[in-house]
């Protein structure tokens, strides 16, 4: 028998033209079905890269996007909203340390885990596009997890929950950030630092103070300091400091956790800026004249 390889119809050996739609079968052997049978089988695969690239490039803008390759290309949406999720929370997570805990180590630990998360989905795209190419179960994620085995409901439910404790986490995030919270170079920085050019004067060295509660503060340089008390922000104005290197070094005098920010400026502009939440935290902050 000869198999069309216009639409894969049977006919005789003798027969020239497809019974079905006409083709012209003068030289088609009845080899050829397995030959044809390839190609169509090939043509149905997927390339290997494809669905990685998406995974890797999404991840990289945004952690929840890790699993775009599966969704967009492989169309395995489960393992998709599973990753979708994972990375919704891995950033949610990410944002609540640096409110709490924002240190260069910390930011250095979630950067490297944000990084091999969006690696291993794509290594996941890459192994689930060779597994549908072969024929072959999906791989198990994480040890044995089968995203395959949960209705696609619930896959969508965890992805929607782990957005919405994203989006609460950014809101945390936004409402414990001063909206001026840039340094007059333009950088972000811990502390308060306004435009004190509606103040009375721009001139000499004032101490700016921002805390709620009772504060003490020492001004001077090595050998020679003056203290003051006070409540609440406020801002020292000095004039003539008469020395070359000025230092203020602010305590809380209560157990408070608010944040105590202390910013030195001279002629208008910040020359240093700390912060602490500590209880009966100490700032320091100095600068040369």
């Amino acid at each position: 028998m000869k198999f069309c390889p216009n639409c894969g119809a049977r006919n005789k050996d003798e027969a020239k033209f497809c019974v079905d739609c006409g083709y012209d079968l003068p030289d088609i052997s009845a080899s050829q079905p397995e030959a044809n049978a390839q190609t169509h089988q090939a043509s149905g695969q997927k390339n290997k890269w494809i669905a990685p690239i998406l995974n890797f490039i999404g991840g990289m803008i945004l952690y929840g996007l890790c699993g775009i390759g599966h969704a967009i290309y492989l169309r395995l949406f489960n393992r998709a909203a599973i990753f979708c999720a994972i990375g919704f929370l891995l950033s949610a997570i990410f944002t609540l340390i640096s409110i709490f805990y924002d240190t260069l180590a910390l930011s250095v630990l979630t950067t490297v885990i944000g990084i091999g998360i969006t690696i291993y989905a794509a290594y996941d795209g890459y192994k689930c596009s060779q597994a549908i190419n072969e024929g072959s179960e999906l791989p198990a994620i994480f040890g044995g997890f089968r995203p395959e085995s949960i209705s696609k409901g619930k896959a969508a439910g965890i992805a929607v929950v782990a957005l919405v404790v994203l989006i609460i986490s950014f809101v945390a995030f936004a409402s414990t950030a001063p909206i001026d919270d840039v340094s007059s170079t333009g950088f972000a920085d811990d502390v308060i630092i306004e435009d004190i050019s509606s103040q009375n004067s721009n001139e000499g060295v004032q101490i700016k103070i921002t805390y709620p509660g009772e504060w003490m503060a020492s001004v001077g340089d090595e050998s020679t300091g003056t203290t003051y008390t006070g409540t609440g922000d406020e801002v020292i104005q000095i004039y003539e400091p008469g020395y070359d290197v000025i230092a203020a070094a602010v305590q809380k005098q209560d157990g408070s956790s608010d944040k105590l920010k202390v910013q030195l400026i001279i002629d208008g502009k910040v020359q240093d800026s700390e912060s602490t939440s500590k209880e009966y935290g100490v700032v320091t902050v100095s600068a040369l004249l």
